[in-house]
């Protein structure tokens, strides 16, 4: 419950971070109210809910210290100090990679650095990252393994852990220590990371600031990169090499005491990198469930690698059910569910590897799903219901830059078909805003509204909405002629909701089937529904939505539709420059919601984009 009147935040002291840590350590996100108005809430719900108590928000403006404490957690949080800041400014809007962004980056390694110097160990954590488990004992353990090390020795305890970009990892099933794969080339993510306390700490911490400001360098990942990384981050001759322990004799890879990276700017400075599948992003998470494959434990997801926007990050939180919604998301929709047809995969499609088949499968799959979402869509706006979106299953990732046998970076963990992420369909800005028809008098006022898959099985769901069950099938065989509408309901019988509508406890009740003379108009659907025994459905499924609706009575209605659906669907991204070269195609393909008798309204390409041609 939020208090209105609640203190704000007080000032960094030693005596809060003290009264906090656990072994020493603390866990710390830097935000501002940008951020925090999207992610914060969410971020101190996840941590509680994985049971950590060693958490902190720095807040880096007053409207942000005033809402942690009206949201009540006055006493995890403080104000951050300014005179250690270099950059103060503000937005209005959110923008990744912009002035703001950047430099506001900055500003989490200064608050960082701050409480640093009050004695603990500190863990940094960007504010769109879920925690799904403590990582203290795990991270803890890392810091123990090995002795204090010299580069090239066999033995070596990190100073710095860090986590990647990496979509795979090198360790085994069941390895959990640190990243196998030590490498000068991966990339490090500043989302997560922990400096421990050693004589050194202030050194390192101030060498990366000392990055802050310098010519090609933007944001403190950038900085991060270059002090570690050296000339492998840029190729920048200038610039020294790291160094790392060697193999010992006869082994194929660094054993779990050998696992740092010296920084190539102070070779007393051993990195760790945290693996993937346990400190993850979106692509390992959604893609290719890199913690299961590998039996490892799942800490923490930085929801990046999937999806360009904030929208789509919290679409995939949403999803992980891991975003934390007002009660009303929850409690006032009156929702349409559906079904969806598969196409059958081919059996042996996990060993192909020619990303341009695999890709006729991927459209031709995503295309027979979104032409079945169409007309949930179609019923959602008839209705002025809220659409609860399908599991769609992709084929083949999608990414900013080519895949490999449609994996990226050529990882092997993927399995087809996964699970997809909104964004690899559907454009999420667009959908979160709502679809409507601009200037429509029949529907005028009619906004769909979408949830996300896992929203049924949401324990914030009351039982009572999802007790609340009607399914509407459309009969068997062609519709009888001359039906008026009061006979268009041909049998009804009891329904059990559909698996995961009933979650949480048995209530002994179940909704109900209409057997209906398919396929019904607009009209006769709005008809139907507003009778009273079925106004007050609070979740009215369809088995198959492209039998049970016809469409609209008013042409322009239709196309209307037509044009609002297909410009909330998104590419498939990115073929090879090789392929694009040698077989004369775009690097990019559109996916089509519309069905295939209304093509006729797809609208014209870039020169980057095309259709795939059944």
């Amino acid at each position: 419950m939020l208090a209105d009147d609640a203190a704000p935040c007080g000032p960094l002291s030693q005596e809060l971070v003290w009264r906090h840590a656990v072994n020493g350590t603390v866990l710390v996100t830097v935000v501002d109210k940008l951020v925090w108005r999207i992610f914060g809430p969410s971020w101190v719900e996840n941590v509680r809910a994985a049971n950590i108590s060693y958490w902190l928000v720095a807040a880096l403006d007053p409207e942000t210290s005033l809402a942690l404490g009206a949201m009540g957690v006055a006493d995890h949080c403080f104000n951050a100090p300014q005179d250690r800041l270099v950059y103060m400014g503000t937005e209005s809007t959110y923008q990744w990679g912009g002035h703001h962004w950047a430099q506001t980056t900055w500003s989490k390694v200064h608050v960082i650095r701050a409480v640093y110097e009050l004695g603990v160990h500190v863990v940094h954590s960007d504010a769109d990252v879920v925690w799904f488990a403590d990582p203290l004992p795990y991270l803890m353990a890392q810091l123990a393994v090995g002795g204090p090390g010299v580069p090239g020795s066999s033995s070596a305890a990190p100073h710095v852990l860090v986590a990647t970009d990496l979509v795979t990892s090198r360790n085994r099933v069941g390895d959990t220590g640190l990243e196998a794969g030590i490498n000068e080339f991966t990339n490090i993510n500043a989302g997560i990371y922990m400096v421990r306390q050693w004589p050194g700490g202030l050194q390192f911490l101030g060498q990366w600031l000392s990055w802050q400001g310098r010519e090609g360098v933007g944001h403190d990942q950038d900085g991060l990169n270059a002090h570690v990384r050296g000339f492998f981050f840029r190729s920048d001759p200038q610039q020294p090499r790291p160094a790392k322990p060697s193999k010992e004799p006869g082994a194929a890879q660094l054993q779990p005491h050998q696992r740092v990276l010296y920084a190539a700017h102070n070779h007393e400075t051993a990195v760790g990198f945290l693996p993937a599948s346990m400190f993850g992003n979106t692509y390992t998470y959604v893609n290719a469930r890199l913690w299961e494959k590998l039996a490892h434990p799942l800490y923490a997801v930085h929801w990046v690698w999937g999806g360009s926007t904030m929208e789509s990050k919290r679409q995939n939180m949403r999803d992980a059910m891991k975003f934390r919604d007002e009660p009303g998301y929850y409690t006032e929709p009156h929702l349409i569910t559906f079904d969806l047809h598969q196409l059958p995969t081919p059996a042996d499609f996990n060993s192909w590897y020619t990303t341009e088949r695999m890709l006729g499968v991927h459209v031709a799959a995503a295309n027979h799903q979104l032409q079945q979402a169409y007309w949930a869509f179609a019923a959602a706006l008839i209705t002025n219901r809220t659409l609860v979106l399908p599991r769609f299953l992709c084929h083949c990732s999608k990414n900013w830059y080519q895949t490999q046998s449609c994996r990226v970076n050529d990882e092997p963990y993927t399995a087809f078909p996964f699970v997809c992420s909104l964004s690899q369909l559907m454009r999420v800005k667009r959908l979160q805003q709502g679809l409507s028809l601009p200037g429509n008098t029949e529907y005028s006022g009619h906004r769909v509204h979408v949830r996300e898959y896992s929203f049924l099985d949401n324990p914030k769901v009351p039982q009572d909405i999802k007790d609340s069950y009607l399914e509407l099938v459309p009969a068997p065989g062609p519709r009888p002629p001359g039906l008026a509408p009061d006979q268009l309901v041909l049998r009804t019988e009891p329904a059990d909701p559909a698996p995961g509508q009933s979650r949480g406890r048995n209530t002994g009740r179940t909704g109900r089937r209409l057997v209906v003379a398919a396929p019904l108009a607009d009209w006769e659907l709005r008809a139907l529904l507003s009778r009273e025994a079925y106004r007050g459905v609070r979740v009215l499924h369809l088995p198959q939505p492209g039998r049970t609706l016809s469409g609209f009575r008013t042409p322009g209605t239709q196309a209307q539709l037509d044009e609002e659906i297909q410009k909330r669907v998104a590419y498939w991204c990115c073929r090879s420059g090789l392929d694009v070269r040698r077989l004369n195609l775009t690097e990019r393909v559109q996916l089509v919601a519309l069905p295939p008798g209304r093509r006729q309204q797809l609208p014209a390409l870039d020169a980057r984009t095309s259709y795939l041609q059944p």
